[in-house]
């Protein structure tokens, strides 16, 4: 069994060694999906180098292609997946200079999808907030919403058959836990359908609507500054 991990976490290791692959991967983090000519781009590679990548990743069960009619699309094959590659760049502490510099990586660190939930430093304020208003409690090792957490979003018009389970997820910019898990990704996908938040043109990252500035600081959250 020892053995044959060695081999599994080598073979990991090699699908990421080539940085356009990684590009690719981490472009599919929030957990949508993507033509393959759209990856090539993100990478910055020709469609053909991102097909002989692509093949590589789905073959190494990293991601899975969806086809529809002539046209195929990818996603990460698991949450799973999603959280090594976090676990990964948590590892590695970010140079503060390169992001001090760089508009598109501070939109990043501020406010991000990661697998759908949100992430980032307005993804760990939105956790203290639900911490503070005691929305959140520890069941069977997982985070759920308390009844007046419940109650809550559903003055906010979410109505769902049941409610998910979530999870502290590492934040591997801020170094401190998300709310993550399927309770994660229906709260901020409800706070997208409210328009709260928003999606930035390109990527992972997200904003903070006006409407979303006074409704996050009414619900008690503390807007991280960018």
């Amino acid at each position: 069994m020892m053995r044959s991990a060695q081999f599994d976490i080598a073979s990991f290791g090699e699908l990421l060694a080539d940085p356009s692959r990684v590009a690719m991967l981490l472009s599919l983090m929030d957990g949508e999906t993507r033509p393959a000519s759209e990856l090539a781009r993100l990478a910055h590679v020709t469609p053909s180098t991102a097909s002989s990548h692509l093949r590589r990743l789905v073959s190494g069960g990293l991601l899975v292609c969806d086809a529809s009619g002539r046209h195929r699309y990818f996603r990460l094959a698991s949450e799973h997946v999603a959280e090594a590659l976090e676990s990964l760049a948590h590892t590695f502490t970010p140079r503060r200079a390169q992001r001090a510099t760089d508009p598109a990586g501070d939109a990043f660190t501020q406010a991000r999808t990661c697998y759908g939930h949100m992430a980032g430093k307005l993804g760990v304020a939105w956790m203290r907030a639900l911490e503070h208003r005691r929305f959140l409690k520890l069941r069977a090792g997982t985070l759920v919403l308390a009844p007046y957490g419940i109650a809550c979003f559903q003055e906010l018009g979410l109505t769902t058959p049941t409610w998910p389970a979530g999870k502290m997820c590492l934040d591997w910019t801020e170094r401190k836990s998300h709310l993550g898990g399927p309770l994660g990704r229906l709260l901020t996908e409800h706070l997208l359908t409210l328009r709260w938040l928003a999606r930035r043109p390109e990527g992972r990252a997200l904003r903070i609507t006006t409407r979303g500035r006074l409704e996050l600081e009414r619900f008690g959250l503390r807007i991280p500054a960018a």
